[in-house]
């Protein structure tokens, strides 16, 4: 691949990744700044089309200390530059605001976390199995949506509210991966009991069932 040109602010042409090539195909709440790869604008000048995002966020769950998630991570297929690449790139530029950076490898669908093991992130171990969201008429709905459309998670009140049944979800809990930014992140992580524990190895059965 040729040059790639580092951006932030582009958040509606991340957002069409997001859309079509990330596993979630919906974009971050509370997003601090997203930053993108493009192609050369060619003969035209100006940039080419994005072909690879990185967002961080607050947090969904609330932390004692303030962190930024890396909340998603997307490119498409036609990128072959190492995402390790845009990682780096972003933390140095989401460095102004915030001193740590955390992320998720989602086990549900059979993530282990390579990608951050490669950009040589350190481990803090795996969380337990925990409501993500709930199942209406046997469709996924995140709970941050559900707070946003009806302004309630709870099955039962969305079950009241919507007239039909409404089941909890659970995902299958997540690796959490950590970066300190600086010296002042790395004294956070301590007092927020992050751990360096040894990177976790891909589940091959769990893999085999979401390739399925």
């Amino acid at each position: 691949m040729n040059t790639l040109f580092l951006r932030t602010g582009r958040n509606a042409e991340a957002d069409a990744l997001v859309i079509e090539f990330h596993y979630s195909k919906r974009p971050p709440a509370n997003v601090q700044q997203v930053v993108t790869w493009h192609e050369d604008g060619g003969l035209f000048g100006g940039d080419g089309q994005a072909v690879a995002a990185c967002y961080f966020s607050i947090p969904p769950t609330r932390w004692s200390e303030d962190v930024l998630e890396l909340s998603r991570l997307v490119r498409r297929p036609t990128c072959d530059k190492p995402l390790t690449g845009l990682i780096a790139e972003s933390c140095t530029m989401i460095r102004a605001k915030t001193d740590l950076v955390v992320s998720f490898a989602d086990k549900t669908q059979g993530h282990h976390g390579g990608i951050y093991q490669a950009a040589s992130w350190r481990y803090a171990g795996a969380r337990d199995r925990a409501c993500d969201g709930v199942l209406i008429a046997g469709t996924f709905h995140p709970g941050r949506s559900c707070n946003s459309v009806w302004g309630t998670r709870s099955p039962v009140k969305l079950a009241a509210i919507l007239g039909q049944p409404v089941e909890q979800h659970f995902d299958e809990g997540k690796h959490c991966y950590w970066r300190a930014l600086s010296l002042s992140g790395e004294k956070k992580a301590r007092r927020l009991g992050l751990d360096e524990l040894p990177y976790p190895k891909p589940d091959a059965q769990q893999q085999e069932r979401t390739a399925a």
